[in-house]
Order: structure tokens, then sequence, then C-alpha cells
């Protein structure tokens, strides 16, 4: 269910080829940047919600007015309102490359979303909420009963999985949960699942969660959107791509949560081991198309994905 929601990684899609509102965009358009964007006040704004990991909260938005009906890319933000009225948002930490903490940034919920509505897992908001709090562990979670809770959604268009197009990002209004209460639910990585000819194309729905359990690749650190897995592939023609979140198959003009190396629901050519038995390419992107290695002769493969180049590594072990 995290997934549904991200992990996180996760999905961003190409803009300017699709619409997020189910219309097609006009030829040629002229971008404009957006000066607005409505987030909706919720109708359980006063009620007293207990989150677990079974409930869910409904929001709904506005599109910006990109100059035309863009494929835009939506990510939602939690934060705590304090006594004085402030709000500490969902944030995480920002590393060089070495590892050293070096700064802060805002943190999203872990799934990227391409319509104007979604219902948010609780268990999802209950995470957020007690990272704004500064809690990492389990053992450190304090019962801070009903509070102000506030929710603000961030609009962007992307060229590609990670190219932003300059100009185009825009943060919502903020709307509030007036009594809303966490519970010990602390963010673990995101994942995201490989499907395809090595599980017999298990349909990535929620039904099947439980069989794709095992076909997960796991992110290799909290917000760092590389996620890797190792699996034991039978022999033969091995085909496959990825899902961010379990919903169903998703199509060529709306991959929903899936991502491969093209849009188009295809196999692409020139897939070929190296001298060291790897593979790695750039190409990764919203879409159905799938990596196809003809007559392999089965093993242990590790996987590798890294949402934030586009780049995927696998290596037959």
């Amino acid at each position: 269910m995290k997934n549904k929601l991200l992990l996180g990684a996760l999905l961003i899609c190409i803009a300017g080829i699709f619409t997020s509102c189910e219309d097609d965009r006009d030829d040629n358009p002229t971008f404009i940047t957006p000066t607005s964007f409505t987030l909706n006040t919720p109708a359980m704004t006063d009620q007293y919600i207990q989150l677990s990991a079974t409930n869910t909260v409904h929001l709904t938005w506005s599109q910006p007015n990109f100059g035309y009906n863009a494929y835009a890319t939506y990510s939602i933000q939690v934060g705590v309102v304090q006594a004085d009225g402030g709000i500490t948002w969902c944030q995480k930490n920002v590393k060089d490359g070495n590892g050293n903490v070096i700064g802060r940034e805002d943190d999203y919920l872990s799934t990227n979303l391409y319509t104007c509505s979604s219902d948010i897992n609780g268990e999802e908001i209950a995470q957020c909420i007690n990272q704004a709090d500064g809690i990492t562990k389990p053992e450190d979670y304090v019962d801070k009963g009903f509070r102000k809770i506030a929710f603000r959604v961030r609009a962007a268009l992307f060229e590609a999985l990670t190219d932003l197009v300059p100009g185009s990002t825009i943060i919502s209004n903020t709307v509030f949960f007036n009594y809303m209460a966490a519970y010990e639910a602390i963010k673990a990585p995101a994942y995201i699942y490989l499907v395809g000819s090595p599980n017999d194309w298990i349909a990535p729905q929620p039904a099947n969660a439980a069989a794709l359990e095992p076909w997960k690749l796991i992110e290799t650190e909290i917000g760092s959107k590389v996620f890797e897995g190792t699996f034991v592939i039978p022999a033969g023609d091995l085909q496959f791509r990825f899902y961010t979140y379990l919903d169903d198959w998703g199509s060529d003009d709306d991959p929903m949560g899936s991502v491969g190396p093209q849009a188009k629901d295809a196999p692409i050519s020139g897939c070929e081991w190296d001298e060291k038995n790897s593979y790695s390419d750039d190409l990764l992107q919203p879409g159905k198309g799938t990596w196809k290695f003809a007559g392999f002769a089965g093993g242990s493969v590790t996987f590798t994905v890294d949402m934030n180049t586009n780049k995927v590594k696998f290596t037959v072990n």
C-alpha cells in the first residue's frame, strides 16, 4: 500500500505526451507558468481521525494552468501544526557524496500521483507525522493524541523521469485536519516490483501483493530512490518491467505504476550481457516497455534501478 501512494520511489511521467485529467493536449501548446493551485478543503476536516494501516484519507485538487492539459506529477506533503500556529513540515536529510548530512529538504509521500485526487493510506500519513516529530525509531515514539495536521500538494512537469520543466513547480494552499492522531508507524525503505517472465507475469494488482512480495526491489536507503533486488531466474527468455505500485497493468497512454525502457508495450532491442555479465542503460521511464534477454541461461541476477538518474543495471552473479 505504501507504494500505491511514493516510495517511493517513486513514478514520474513524461510531460507533454499524456494528459493528467484524461483530455489530450493541443498540438504545439504554449507553456504558461502557473500562478495558482488549489487543494480542496476536505469534508472530514473537523472529524476525529485515528490513523491506521487500514484506513485512508481522501484529498482532491485542481490542475494548475500550464497552458494546456499537461500530464502533471503531484506529490503530497504532511506537516504538524505547532502551538504557535507554525507548521513543522515533513523533511529529510540532504547528504553529500560521502554520506555527510549537509542540510534538510522537504519530503513527500513516497508515491507520485498523476490524477487530481488520492486516497492516502493512514500508515503513510502517520509515518510522515512521526518523521516531522523527529521520531526515527519505534522506541522513541510518544503518543501525542489528536492534533491539527496540515497537508499541501506540489505539482510539477517532468521531461523523462527526472528532468524538471523550468518554471513548472507550484505548491498548493494548505488544508487542515483538526483532529488527527498518529500511532507507532516509522517510515521504512520504499520498494518496487519486478513483473515479467520470472514470475509468469503475475498481474500487478492489490490482490496479488502476497504473490509479488518475493519480487520486491528494496530502496538501498530511505529516500534514496535507488532500488535493488537479487532473484534466482529460471532459464529461458528473460523479459520484464517494474511497477512502483499495484493497481493494474496500465496502458501505453496511461502507464499507471509501470516503468520500463520505453512507453510502448514492447521489448527494446539490444539487450545483451557484456563481458562482465552485466547490462546497463539510462532509458528508465514511465511506460510498459520491457527489457528482454533471449535464451537466458538461468541463475541469480541482481537488479538495480536508480530513479534519480533513470539508470538500470542488471548483473548475473
